[in-house]
């Protein structure tokens, strides 16, 4: 039972090997799998940015919560243990409340985030209300746009909901928003909900096409996509102090490296839910889509989870719909 510990002990005394004289290093890291797609970018980034600096910043990737999970990275930003982290943006409705605004229903959307003007400011917005936290943010990155799966229940419109156990991601405004549509939700692990789908215990799951055909699988047989209801994503998470200790050079080339992954990540994203969605279509799954009129109706329904947010944090919204506007989207 002590082998977290000990696994934990060896990868810092790992970090205490020098690499090479002057090099700087950078740990980053992660809870999910060395072949997820997000430790696949983490990768890219860590040869991008060694390129970038000729050498000089060298960037460690721990996937797997070798090190810490996300949860626990964020919290060891600033130890010195930890630089960066790339969570779920829902974590950090426990640094900032108002920042729930990125899990919003009907909120953020690929138009909005795919605007460079919109997506730049959104994460100077953020980054300025974890200042104070010694936090900053570099962006963020698409999840998916969330989908309710469920094993023997086709959902065609909020009627079917009613009295449904759906397991969620978890975070207040998460919670809310299901409950509006008149399901009961439970927060639980990514890996149990499977397992939890297939016996029973749940009725359905909000994920992501991902999370449906690499974990669910076939136990999920049918799929109830509202466009626009659950946009997700990863914010990327630096230790501001450490950044600071950077050379002006050495800061640019670890943002040019993330400004040149971004866009294309959210472009490639799209494509690969697409690619998911079909496969499990061609496999025998139901895969429905609510209609403008029918999205119109459960966007009315999530307007309840909306206002206790948007009541409790006019200041947020005021900004982002401000920027909104200058940027045009």
């Amino acid at each position: 039972m002590f082998y977290p510990f000990f696994r934990r002990l060896a990868v810092l005394c790992a970090l205490a090997i020098p690499m090479s004289a002057g090099a700087v290093e950078m740990v980053l890291t992660s809870e999910v799998a060395a072949s997820h797609w997000k430790t696949q970018y983490m990768n890219e980034f860590a040869k991008d940015v060694a390129k970038r600096t000729n050498g000089e910043v060298q960037v460690k990737v721990f996937p797997a919560s070798q090190l810490y999970n996300d949860q626990d990275g964020v919290a060891a930003l600033g130890t010195g243990a930890v630089h960066m982290v790339w969570p779920v943006s829902v974590r950090l409705e426990t640094l900032d409340a108002g920042l729930g605004y990125l899990n919003l229903p009907f909120g953020l959307s690929d138009e909005k985030m795919e605007n460079a003007c919109f997506a730049s400011g959104l994460t100077d917005l953020i980054s300025e209300r974890l200042k104070s936290r010694q936090l900053q943010v570099l962006g963020l990155l698409r999840t998916a746009d969330l989908f309710f799966i469920f094993r023997d229940r086709d959902v065609k419109s909020l009627a079917d909901m009613q009295g449904a156990k759906l397991r969620v991601t978890g975070g207040r405004i998460f919670l809310d928003m299901v409950r509006g549509f008149g399901a009961s939700p439970i927060s639980m692990a990514a890996s149990e909900m499977s397992s939890a789908l297939a016996q029973g215990a749940i009725d359905g799951v909000l994920t992501s096409p991902a999370g449906w055909a690499e974990m669910i699988g076939k136990t999920g047989k049918y799929a109830f996509h509202v466009p626009g209801m659950s946009l997700a994503t990863y914010a990327i998470v630096v230790d501001r102090g450490w950044m600071e200790t950077l050379s002006a050079s050495q800061r640019q080339a670890i943002v040019d490296s993330l400004n040149s992954i971004i866009p294309r990540q959210w472009k490639e994203a799209r494509a690969d839910d697409a690619r998911l969605v079909k496969k499990m279509q061609d496999e025998g799954s139901v895969y429905r889509v609510a209609d403008e009129a029918a999205s119109a109706e459960w966007k009315t329904r999530a307007e309840a989870a909306r206002k206790v947010y948007t009541d409790k944090y006019p200041e947020v919204v005021k900004q982002v719909d401000e920027l909104a506007k200058r940027c045009g989207v």
